[in-house]
């Protein structure tokens, strides 16, 4: 768990949205660099009222990890972040037994005059329960006026089996253990918020889980949108430089043997690399040496180098839309 900033307050993200509506909620977000897809917002407002868990899939480099953890940054709250990977197990999930410190609390309180099966009971306490990611989160709502946010990144990559463990979690808000009782908030509205994040690759997930959760696919931005996101995550980007960007980035993605397309993900941290060597322009040979941003195989790599005169004609060319796109961006900031 990744404790939020004391210094800073917290935000209750349904509050907000409750007293000041949806565009405060995207105009925080856009205070951490984030600016959300309109269709998004609607969805993650409908997440906030319902306290339901939100499955996002869609392409990778998309955005949706950086949603959630805009999200995370913008209130403040406080993350319990559990990643999709094969050999997960109950403890990592839910919970599990300090068995050491019970056998040894067994045996001091026998020592001290305690019967066997009385001292046998009073180890199934909570001084000796080890709670997982997922139902740490829903005990920090229940205990804690502020809800934490749960990130499950890459779920697709978790097994059947996990999802079976959570399944009355995510539907009841609280987690049964056995020989101890309920773990947990049964009011809905204090659920913490979750977020389940998947790039629908691995295995699809079950339709129980499906069915607990409200869903959403996020699509890679349209390239207005984009050239909105690019802005807000790179502000010091000359406007030469952004819109040789989205043209470059555009260009690549139009080239046939690319496996990897270049996504959000790709395009920011090209960007960031580029302003922070202070570069308000951009030719095709220093994009050449900053092909390892934008390649994620060996024979697309190859491709690009091959392809690099005709990416240097569409960067360079005139692109009536994109140029004004960026001087909407422009004029906004002045």
């Amino acid at each position: 768990m990744q404790q939020n900033n004391p210094n800073l307050p917290v935000i209750n993200p349904r509050r907000l949205l409750e007293e000041s509506g949806e565009r405060a909620l995207a105009d925080l977000l856009r205070g951490t660099g984030y600016v959300i897809q309109y269709g998004m917002l609607r969805d993650l407002c409908h997440v906030m009222r319902s306290g339901l868990p939100w499955l996002i899939e869609g392409p990778r480099g998309g955005g949706k990890t950086a949603l959630a953890e805009a999200l995370a940054e913008a209130c403040n709250l406080s993350v319990f972040y559990l990643q999709g990977m094969e050999g997960l197990t109950l403890a990592d999930v839910l919970y599990d037994w300090d068995r050491e410190a019970q056998t040894q609390w067994v045996r001091q309180a026998v020592a001290m005059g305690c019967g066997f099966e009385e001292a046998r009971a009073g180890q199934w306490t909570r001084e000796f329960l080890m709670l997982g990611e997922a139902l740490a989160a829903y005990e920090m709502t229940a205990q804690d006026c502020a809800i934490p946010i749960l990130i499950c990144d890459e779920f697709d990559k978790v097994s059947e089996k996990i999802e079976d463990m959570l399944l009355q979690l995510f539907a009841r808000g609280y987690a049964h253990v056995p020989r101890f009782g309920e773990i947990g908030v049964r009011d809905q509205t204090r659920w913490p918020v979750v977020i389940l994040l998947s790039n629908d690759q691995r295995h699809d997930l079950s339709s129980p889980m499906r069915s607990r959760c409200l869903y959403s696919w996020l699509p890679p931005p349209a390239p207005r949108e984009e050239v909105r996101i690019l802005k807000a995550r790179c502000p010091q980007t000359s406007r030469l430089l952004l819109a040789k960007m989205v043209k470059l980035i555009n260009a690549i993605r139009s080239l046939p043997g690319i496996t990897d397309k270049p996504g959000l993900r790709e395009s920011i941290s090209l960007l960031r690399a580029l302003a922070d060597e202070g570069r308000s322009d951009v030719s095709i040979d220093e994009i050449e040496l900053h092909l390892c941003f934008l390649a994620r195989r060996r024979l697309d790599l190859e491709n690009l180098r091959k392809s690099l005169a005709r990416i240097e004609v569409m960067m360079e060319g005139p692109n009536e839309e994109v140029e004004r796109w960026v001087d909407e961006l422009e004029e906004v900031a002045r």
